[in-house]
């Protein structure tokens, strides 16, 4: 029988890759219509378009990386992603168990005023 973890991790892995093959591709893109010397005002100005398409795209890339390393942290802190990848680590549950009692007895002291 497969595990189930290895689709979420070649997917979560693919989504990585692909958008850093993008950031890779387009900043070398970018690199070469960089060089201005000895070009037209034409020239110059269709690669300018060229560079900020490339740069756009490049920024879409990096916001979907965020929103990535974002859900993971969202799937750690809520722990779904011990389970969903195999790995539960019995210490570290025993320890979010005893700093959940510490926050709740903090939480139950009375106020003092001041």
């Amino acid at each position: 029988m497969s595990d189930p973890s290895l689709g979420v991790r070649s997917g979560l892995q693919g989504r990585v890759n692909h958008n850093l093959d993008i950031l890779l591709k387009r900043f070398e893109n970018i690199s070469q219509l960089a060089p201005v010397e000895g070009k037209s005002r034409e020239i110059t100005a269709a690669e300018t378009y060229q560079i900020e398409c490339h740069a756009s795209a490049m920024i879409r890339a990096a916001e979907d990386l965020l929103s990535l390393t974002r859900s993971l942290k969202e799937a750690w802190l809520f722990g779904q992603l011990g389970s969903e990848l195999g790995v539960v680590d019995p210490a570290t549950d025993e320890n979010a168990k005893q700093v959940g009692k510490a926050l709740q007895k903090l939480a139950s002291k009375p106020r003092s005023s001041m």
